[in-house]
């Protein structure tokens, strides 16, 4: 079992039908692969988390660091993990509510994550402050 935790900067405006098409995708495709992690997405950037076997991971990586819509592809942690920090997979966004209302019961509000001890932040204290790091890297959090 591995964890893969990245960072990346939108390169698209993120309305809230992209970011449903993100969320959407993510939920499908990770599942697909046996994948659980989070997703947030927050004033453009993407914070990303998967967990499971190594070569699902990088498979899923190829195709993410492949796609022209981010840039500054930066990995937080890489690793191998005794169990995972997330049973499934879910996103986070300040307004889930402007999306549209079949993606949006898989998108949570990102004051979901507020507190710091906050279980929404996993299971694992590394992850938990890997999670505090990128949230603490923005000066306002919308709708938290």
């Amino acid at each position: 079992m591995h964890r893969f935790i990245y960072t990346s900067t939108a390169l698209i405006e993120l309305t809230g039908q992209t970011v449903a098409k993100i969320a959407d995708a993510c939920r499908r495709n990770n599942h697909r692969a046996g994948l659980s992690g989070m997703l947030i997405i927050h004033q453009g950037r993407f914070f990303h988390i998967l967990e499971g076997e190594r070569d699902r991971i990088q498979a899923i990586c190829v195709q993410i660091q492949q796609d022209t819509r981010h840039k500054d592809y930066e990995v937080v942690q890489v690793g191998r993990i005794r169990e995972r920090a997330f049973p499934g997979f879910v996103c986070y966004h300040e307004t889930p509510d402007s999306l549209l209302p079949s993606v949006a019961k898989y998108v949570q509000p990102l004051n979901a994550l507020l507190p710091m001890n906050s279980p929404n932040r996993g299971r694992d204290i590394a992850v938990r402050h890997c999670v505090r790091d990128f949230l603490s890297s923005f000066e306002v959090l919308l709708a938290a």
